[in-house]
């Protein structure tokens, strides 16, 4: 009896889900119900759980050949739209926008963001009354100059990445930890407009003074577009009081 419940308290619950999955296929051949009866079993699990395990992920692979067409209209337009503001020179506020590459497949079926995102955004600055400027195509050096010049107060990163870690391009990574000098790099505000991880030290965390970093933009958990507006669409309200 103890052995059993040492096994149990060891064994992953999802190795004993696996098992079963497999048994079920097992069983139904067993049974003389056919290989097709198999395949519909086989796929109904693999649709159950590739949502489960990878959720986002595999609903964005599911939907692909609605995104295929969706995300580079989205870029156009967006492009379009970024053409009313300042792009890549210095303002008070600087708002760093992800990229994709185009020649790699997670551009065609995961977005950095929505234009309606960028719209809330900068309907936010504009009630702020802040003078803003726009980087869409920021590399590594250019995030340097950023972060060095100190007539930059405010900085936004808008895109995909962690607590930790940016993703200036689809294979190009920005790690906050490089920015960890305060005295070199210090902002008023840093905003990470991406999704987050409960643990570790974020870019706010090294460079924003201690009594603004609860003002600053950061979510420790997975967000999506709907999370971003309204959170903007919160700030815009409580200007207006």
């Amino acid at each position: 009896m103890n052995d059993l419940k040492r096994f149990l308290r060891r064994t992953d619950v999802s190795l004993i889900q696996f098992f079963f999955y497999i048994g079920a296929l097992i069983y139904l051949l067993l049974k003389g119900h056919g290989w097709w009866s198999v395949v519909f079993v086989h796929l109904f699990f693999v649709v159950i759980y590739g949502f489960i395990y990878f959720r986002q992920e595999f609903l964005l692979f599911f939907l692909s050949p609605i995104t295929a067409i969706l995300f580079p209209i989205q870029n156009y337009l967006l492009r379009k739209y970024l053409k009313n503001f300042k792009q890549n020179v210095p303002a008070e506020a600087v708002v760093i926008l992800g990229r994709s590459d185009w020649f790699k497949l997670e551009a065609w079926i995961k977005h950095n963001f929505l234009k309606s995102e960028i719209e809330s955004l900068v309907k936010y600055l504009k009630v702020k009354g802040q003078d803003f400027s726009f980087y869409p195509d920021a590399g590594s050096k250019d995030i340097e100059k950023i972060m060095s010049d100190k007539s930059i107060k405010e900085v936004y990163f808008f895109g995909h990445g962690t607590s930790h870690v940016f993703q200036l391009n689809t294979d190009d990574y920005l790690y906050y930890c490089d920015f960890h000098d305060s005295q070199k790099y210090g902002k008023e505000f840093v905003h990470q407009i991406h999704c987050g991880t409960p643990d570790g030290k974020s870019l706010i965390d090294y460079v924003v003074p201690r009594e603004n970093q609860n003002k600053c933009f950061l979510f420790r958990k997975p967000i999506n577009s709907f999370d971003i507006q309204k959170e903007f669409k919160k700030r815009t309200k409580n200007i207006h009081g």
